[in-house]
């Protein structure tokens, strides 16, 4: 057995390291890779053992042989499959990696792409998105411009320069005087006055710009511009006699001049009324109203209204000419809206009637066709029609006895009720019907009424001024919604010709400023009565005028703003909505003389911011009052154009 062996194992061509016998199988072997040369001798020798008991067992050498080369070759298969897969695990491994590695990388990019998105976006807010100018707060600031020249100066307010702040529109007159070689001043022969008109800053009154006007002025007013494009950059000053002139507001260039535009011995009876296009090219459209520049003599007397374009100046058809009865001062014309939305225009002497801007478009303009901002009708107003031919309405007769007349609505609405006042106090009428709704007795009331929001019901309540002949005068609030007493104070001083004003506070209620002379006074408060008398807080001013602010919060007591010595001509009152402030602009004339004394003195105006005339303001008490808490209230009073 142990032959057969040893003969098994010595195959032809194999040779033995021992004997340098030839081995095919191990030159077989040799000629593979290095990694099958390298193989474990263990393995190989079991391997090869297992081949040769086989081959021995069988007694078939080459079956022997056959069967070793078949199991190198499955061999070798194996190992390439197991290669494979121990490359395709590797790479499954690498694959999962490569993943994990990606993700915070992605995560990583959409933040630093986020972070320049929001980088860029605000760059492009800084540059193309104007941030708000804040502006400190307004003290107070004094301009001389010219001379009065005898004839009441025009004043208006209006944002030429886009900062959010009302600026101060005036006309003034110079003398003409001129510098003679050394400096001084010497005047021309003839003296002649010039008009001009100058744009303050409403912030530090700084001159803006100034345009010249062909003659004096009646009226300026701005906001005309198209009918679309919100509040117009046009300015238009209007004349005493002739001249009818459009500027821009932000530069004071001429647009278009119009001279002429009334008929002879005519004076423009009140600002011009704002319409809708009615000449359908996108502008909007001037009624310009005008009544004899002489008193007449006879009770009959003409007003007469023309169309003008607001973009050319060119009349709109003819002038129409009505015939009114009555006497003393002409009341309007004053635009009134129904709640149809039909336009009809208010006026009077001594009684008011009314006509719609159709009907007067009609009488202009023929048999026309009627502009589609027109088109609208309404019978609210027929019933008290006169006659058909000159489609006047009656709002108001008796006896002659109206002076002025307003609107009173509620906050929010359109059209309202129509306030008149009379000679002995005032009405209020229900604008739909035309039925008076309550009256208030107020005897020679000597200013305009002031609207403003005193209570809380969201009716405008009214500020009137009065005087029973002797040498004490009072204030009055009169409620609106019921026309009773709300407030009022018995001042034993003259009131100021200035016309009283309110301005709007940002918790929905109105400030009112009224001007009064050495005020110390006895005072019922909301219908109580005080026998106490008004106790300032300082010592008396020596000054002759004083301008008051009241608080609906707390009637008994009135702070004293400022105060002059110098005529009050005009006045105005603006927002500065950015700081919640608000300013009062007056003009004088440099003395204590009247407009109406024919020696010229100076024109100064004058702003004031109230946030710090108030934190600066002495105290007039018409009750006793805890001075201290007041004060502290006072001093965080807000206003706001827009009240909520």
């Amino acid at each position: 057995m142990a032959a057969a062996l040893s003969r098994a194992l010595k195959l032809p061509g194999k040779k033995i390291h021992d004997l340098g016998e030839y081995d095919p199988l191990r030159q077989a072997d040799s000629d593979d890779s290095e990694d099958d040369g390298n193989l474990d001798y263990q393995k190989n020798g079991s391997l090869q053992a297992e081949v040769n008991v086989e081959a021995t067992l069988d007694g078939d050498t080459d079956a022997a042989v056959e069967m070793h080369a078949l199991k190198v070759k499955q061999r070798r298969l194996d190992e390439t499959s197991s290669a494979e897969v121990r490359a395709t695990e590797v790479s499954d491994e690498f694959t999962i990696k490569t993943r994990r590695s990606l993700v915070p990388c992605l995560r990583t990019a959409a933040f630093l792409l986020t972070l320049a998105f929001a980088m860029v976006l605000v760059l492009v807010c800084a540059f193309f998105i104007p941030c708000s100018r804040s502006q400190p707060q307004m003290t107070s600031w004094n301009r001389s411009l010219g001379q009065a020249a005898g004839f009441p100066p025009v004043m208006t307010l209006w944002d030429v320069n886009d900062d959010q702040v009302s600026d101060v529109i005036v006309s003034f007159s110079s003398t003409g005087k001129t510098r003679d070689q050394r400096g001084g001043l010497r005047l021309q022969a003839p003296v002649k006055l010039h008009v001009s008109v100058a744009v303050l800053s409403g912030v530090d009154g700084s001159v803006l710009w100034t345009s010249p006007a062909p003659e004096r002025l009646k009226f300026i007013q701005c906001g005309i511009g198209y009918v679309d494009g919100g509040p117009g950059s046009i300015c238009l000053l209007v004349g005493i006699s002739h001249m009818l002139k459009a500027v821009n507001s932000s530069s004071g260039s001429s647009l278009w001049e119009m001279k002429s535009v009334y008929q002879s011995h005519q004076t423009p009876a009140a600002p011009a009324l704002l319409l809708p296009d009615v000449d359908s090219d996108g502008f909007a459209d001037i009624l310009l109203g005008s009544r004899a520049s002489t008193v007449p003599t006879s009770r009959v007397r003409d007003v007469s209204f023309a169309f003008v374009s607001g973009a050319t100046g060119t009349l709109i058809g003819q002038v129409v000419t009505y015939n009114v009865t009555g006497e003393g001062k002409l009341i309007g014309p004053k635009a009134y809206t129904t709640g149809g939305g039909v336009l009809y225009v208010m006026f009077g002497y001594g009684n008011i009637q009314a006509v719609s801007v159709r009907d007067i478009y009609k009488r202009a303009n023929g048999k026309g066709s009627m502009p589609v901002s027109l088109q609208n009708q309404d019978t609210e107003w027929g019933w008290k029609r006169k006659g058909s031919l000159s489609g006047l309405l009656e709002v108001y007769s008796s006896n002659g006895s109206a002076r002025d007349l307003r609107t009173l609505g509620r906050r929010g609405e359109s059209g309202g009720d129509i306030l008149i006042t009379t000679r002995d106090g005032l009405q209020l009428l229900n604008g739909q019907h035309l039925r008076q709704l309550w009256s208030a007795n107020g005897s020679s009331i000597e200013s305009a009424a002031v609207s403003g929001f005193f209570n809380e019901d969201n009716v405008l309540d009214i500020l009137i001024q009065t005087s029973n002949g002797s040498n004490v005068r009072k204030s009055l609030i009169i409620d609106g919604n019921s026309g009773k007493e709300l407030w009022k104070a018995k001042l034993g001083c003259h009131i100021q010709g200035s016309e009283a004003a309110s301005i709007p506070l940002s918790d929905g209620r109105s400030a009112f400023l009224f001007w009064a002379k050495e005020c110390g006074v006895k005072a019922p408060v909301d219908g109580v009565a005080s026998s106490s008398q008004a106790q300032r807080t300082d010592s008396s001013s020596q000054s002759q005028y004083h301008l008051y602010l009241l608080h609906p919060l707390y009637p008994s007591v009135l702070l004293e703003l400022t105060n002059s010595t110098e005529f009050v001509m005009a006045s105005a009152t603006g927002i500065l909505e950015q700081q919640k402030d608000a300013f009062y602009v007056s003009m004088t004339t440099g003395s204590t003389h009247r407009s109406h004394d024919n020696r010229a003195g100076p024109l100064r105006v004058k702003g004031l911011g109230l946030s710090w005339a108030i934190s600066h303001s002495r105290m007039l008490t018409l009750e006793t009052e805890a001075i201290g808490s007041i004060r502290k209230f006072f001093s965080k009073i807000r206003f706001s154009a827009v009240q909520h």
